[in-house]
């Protein structure tokens, strides 16, 4: 590869570059390799998909036939209204939101090119959103009031008995 090459593929200064060839300069074995290198070679390496974080959380315990492709995964996050999704899309929002932290929605918006936006609208959305666990990392991101989740609604078909434990558990928090 040549100086010009070196520079464009890992934009690097050429006086950077140039004061590697030196051989007094302890980088000048890394130039000396570098330019060893054909720059079609490195180029296709560096062009190559490589797997992601988010694949593998989304993908976990799925049958590789039906993995979650990175289009699916494009298209899930490009809704804007939760009832228009499919149950595969809702699938992909429980997952994302049920595993990933805050670090992988920054992973999403660059991997995906999903606006922050339009993920915030889903997960407003999602029932997952009435999950304690859900709701700490995730109204705190967004920056949304959480979901009142200290008042239980406690339905007929409940045991007295247990209606009784719940409400006194309610007063209690």
């Amino acid at each position: 590869m040549t100086k010009k090459e070196i520079s464009k593929l890992f934009d690097l200064p050429l006086s950077t570059l140039n004061d590697w060839d030196k051989e007094i300069n302890r980088k000048h074995k890394l130039f000396q390799f570098l330019s060893s290198i054909e720059f079609d070679d490195l180029d296709k390496f560096s062009k190559t998909k490589k797997s992601h974080r988010l694949f593998h959380i989304l993908n976990r315990n799925i049958d590789e036939n039906k993995y979650f492709t990175h289009d699916e995964i494009k298209e899930a996050f490009a809704h804007t209204h939760y009832k228009e999704s499919t149950q595969r899309e809702k699938i992909i929002y429980s997952k994302f939101f049920k595993e990933c932290d805050v670090n992988d929605l920054e992973d999403l918006e660059k991997v995906f090119h999903i606006s922050k936006r339009d993920v915030k609208s889903i997960y407003k959305q999602i029932p997952e959103r009435s999950l304690k666990g859900v709701s700490e990392v995730w109204d705190k991101r967004f920056r949304l009031k959480s979901l009142n989740t200290e008042v239980l609604q406690v339905s007929n078909n409940i045991p007295s008995a247990l209606q009784e434990i719940l409400q006194r558990r309610i007063a209690n928090v």
